[in-house]
């Protein structure tokens, strides 16, 4: 029988049950007691909390997030913690309602549908059980097996009932094969909206970047651009490894035309056979039109060492860190 334990957040008065191996931070949810968080799996370190009492079970001790002075200062990671016996935590605020953008909820999705985009890269379509409101930009994670949770972006428009997702498998990858795997009509558990890169409303200049499957991202930018008919300047920059890889080249560049003032750049690491496409990674395309980062909102998506790259560069250039707005996982 699972034991279940109860967790007293400090300051203040809250406090929620909790099972043996739940997550904190989604007992939480689940009990109308909402803690800080953003992405949900480990890499920004939002959510995390002071232990006080009790002992926990760390879920992914190699988290981006956590640090060697986490431990000392007795600090834990609220999405990858479970509890082990009843918890005294103190957090920085605690609130009765979720932020309007992290209304996170728990949903059941059925995989409708599958299309082969290119070389191991194929759209995967999911119809919820219910609604599901997010921001453009954001994403979900999928319980894909017993501790097998793996986050994709959504790569359309939000407030229907289905979610769509561009993703490639790797070979050894638990997660993309898995995935790759489904049948048409499997049922996956899904937890969504996480991650802060949404669209800003202001008069700034748009740079959309994107590497590899980060596309899926961009491309539900893109479409909320267009089907508002932003005014805004909105310049994109898409790399990949290979043309064949450029999946989402060709709508991308569609929704960007029938902006005011859009343009696509796209770039592949190896050469182009027909020098169609321009040869190299993102950072030189960026290099390349520098003046188009000059006061611009910038929106950023893709596997961690390209994301890293691109974030170097707009440091190297004093890009301010406020209009940065990015997701790196792999």
């Amino acid at each position: 029988m699972t034991s279940v334990f109860r967790v007293r957040v400090t300051p203040g008065d809250a406090e929620f049950k909790i099972r043996e191996g739940e997550r904190i931070l989604a007992a939480a949810r689940r009990s109308g007691v909402w803690l800080p968080f953003e992405c949900g799996w480990g890499a920004c370190g939002t959510c995390k909390l002071t232990l006080t009492e009790g002992e926990i079970d760390p879920l992914f001790d190699t988290a981006p997030a956590i640090h060697p002075r986490d431990e000392r200062r007795k600090r834990i990671l609220a999405c990858q913690s479970a509890a082990c016996s009843d918890l005294v935590v103190k957090a920085t605020w605690t609130d009765e309602s979720p932020r309007a953008h992290l209304g996170t909820g728990d949903y059941t999705a059925q995989l409708e549908q599958v299309d082969e985009l290119g070389p191991d890269i194929h759209r995967f379509r999911f119809r919820l059980d219910r609604p599901a409101e997010y921001r453009e930009g954001q994403f979900a994670l999928l319980e894909l097996g017993p501790d097998l949770r793996r986050c994709y972006s959504m790569a359309a428009t939000s407030g229907d009932h289905q979610v769509e997702f561009i993703a490639k498998r790797y070979d050894g990858g638990a997660g993309s094969e898995r995935l790759f795997s489904l049948p048409l009509g499997s049922v996956v558990p899904m937890e969504l909206p996480y991650g802060d890169m949404w669209l800003r409303q202001d008069t700034l200049p748009i740079v959309l970047i994107a590497g590899g499957t980060g596309v899926s991202a961009i491309l539900a930018l893109a479409q909320q651009l267009a089907a508002a008919d932003d005014p805004r300047p909105v310049r994109a920059f898409y790399g990949a490894g290979s043309v064949d890889e450029l999946v989402g080249r060709s709508e991308l560049a569609h929704l960007l035309a029938g902006l005011p003032n859009g343009r696509l750049h796209a770039t592949t690491s190896t050469p182009c056979a027909d020098d169609s496409t321009p040869s190299g990674y993102v950072t030189d395309a960026l290099a390349a039109h520098a003046d188009s980062l000059t006061g611009a909102r910038i929106y950023l998506a893709g596997p961690p060492p390209m994301v890293d790259a691109v974030l170097q560069l707009l440091s190297t250039s004093g890009h301010p860190l406020d209009t940065i707005h990015y997701d790196r996982f792999g």
